[in-house]
């Protein structure tokens, strides 16, 4: 009995271990937020990233980490197709993804949400790894001024 039950238990595990979760360290970040008045660069280039690529409730998650500051994007389908991706808040279909910039600084944090923009999502066949280019738009609302924020970032994942 104790021969059958191993293999079958084997068997049905197999498909857990075929997701394909990883970490990255990158020696330069990908990830540009720049303040549309002064140009300033919130994400460091020069200094190292980390680049996450994780399933949150089976669907994808993308996740660039520097020091304390986080870029993200939560994807609504397990895996990456050849497309071109619409970045909107609160979004829930399978063309549609939502990206957010958040930190920390002492004991507070903040979650900021892309307002638009896009991803282009393709295969590259010769270097066998998925590209994706960014570009969105962050809308930093405080009172009665609103902030505006480009953001770019070309992200490799392989």
């Amino acid at each position: 009995m104790r021969q059958l039950l191993l293999p079958v238990l084997l068997f049905l595990t197999l498909p857990v271990f075929s997701q394909e979760e990883s970490d990255t360290t990158l020696s330069h970040c990908p990830v540009f937020i720049t303040d549309t008045v002064s140009a300033n660069n919130f994400f460091m280039e020069a200094r190292p990233a980390q680049l996450k690529v994780y399933r949150q409730r089976g669907k994808l998650t993308i996740q660039v980490v520097q020091k304390d500051q986080y870029f993200t994007l939560f994807f609504h389908e397990k895996k990456l197709r050849n497309n071109s991706y619409k970045i909107a808040a609160g979004s829930s279909g399978k063309n549609e993804v939502e990206a957010a910039y958040s930190f920390r600084s002492g004991e507070q944090s903040s979650f900021i949400s892309v307002a638009r923009g896009t991803i282009e999502a393709f295969f590259d066949k010769e270097k066998q790894n998925w590209q994706l280019r960014v570009s969105g738009l962050i809308i930093n609302q405080v009172e009665r001024s609103a902030t505006h924020y480009r953001v770019k970032a070309e992200l490799k994942l392989g």
